[in-house]
């Protein structure tokens, strides 16, 4: 069943991409008073299948052992949630038990693209080194993201505390922040220098920690729902962070 959601999660990508550049090329040959035959019955076709390929996804989702929880969950909408639970294995593979799976919180969110460095800056693509995280998973959380923060559910609350939190550090620090395109220039482009700190940058910043937040807690309760243990992050299980939140406290009637 796994596999199968992965093949339909990257077949709905590829069709929903050409089924967008029809639509561009459709919209581009209208500017200029043309049609194309071909062009209609690719967009129509693809539409058909997206459709079809959708449904198909969606039913998935409801078999999901966590989708009594993300369900409840304002802003998690069956098809993008379906894209992010089909790439991540949450327990090992019975066939090859050695295969990356995420048996902690910190796994999942490094395989999702949202680890740290050795420095506890996030991760990124480094020219040469082997890619640690699934690019397909961190792009769909992504989009999971936004239509949390959309939503305007627990989780934005959440995300807008944490982008409070962040601007009253910087301003103590000293650091202002401003519109991104209103940062020093520097060889052509916009950096963060000399006390200038970009808005969009906070913005990243807090949804980064609010996709964290939930994907911590989709591990939690996806585990739960499978009968194996679930430990706590580990800033909260060693370090002894006291501000733990737990899954629960975040779904709505």
């Amino acid at each position: 069943m796994k596999d199968a959601a992965i093949v339909l999660v990257n077949t709905l990508d590829y069709v929903q991409k050409s089924r967008v550049s029809a639509q561009v090329r459709k919209s581009h040959l209208g500017k200029n008073k043309k049609t194309c035959d071909v062009t209609e019955q690719v967009l129509e076709k693809t539409k058909e299948l997206e459709e079809w390929l959708d449904g198909m996804l969606e039913s998935f989702v409801k078999k999901h052992p966590a989708y009594g929880w993300f369900s409840k969950v304002k802003g998690v909408g069956d098809l993008n949630i379906g894209k992010v639970v089909s790439l991540i294995r949450i327990k090992p593979d019975e066939d090859d038990p050695e295969k990356g799976w995420a048996n902690n919180v910190s796994s999942l969110w490094r395989f999702c693209g949202f680890g740290c460095d050795e420095d506890g800056k996030a991760e990124r693509m480094r020219r040469g080194e082997k890619l640690h995280y699934n690019k397909t998973l961190k792009a769909m959380c992504w989009r999971l993201a936004k239509s949390l923060i959309r939503a305007k559910g627990l989780y934005y609350d959440y995300y807008l505390e944490q982008k409070q939190r962040t601007v009253e550090r910087l301003k103590a620090e000293g650091i202002t922040i401003v519109p991104s395109d209103k940062l020093p220039m520097e060889k052509g482009k916009h950096v963060e220098k000399d006390g200038y700190f970009g808005l969009g940058h906070v913005d990243t910043m807090a949804m980064r920690k609010m996709i964290k937040l939930f994907l911590s807690h989709l591990w939690e309760e996806w585990r739960k729902a499978e009968g194996l243990e679930v430990t706590k992050p580990y800033v909260h299980a060693i370090k002894g962070h006291s501000d733990f939140i737990r899954a629960e406290e975040f779904i709505q009637p």
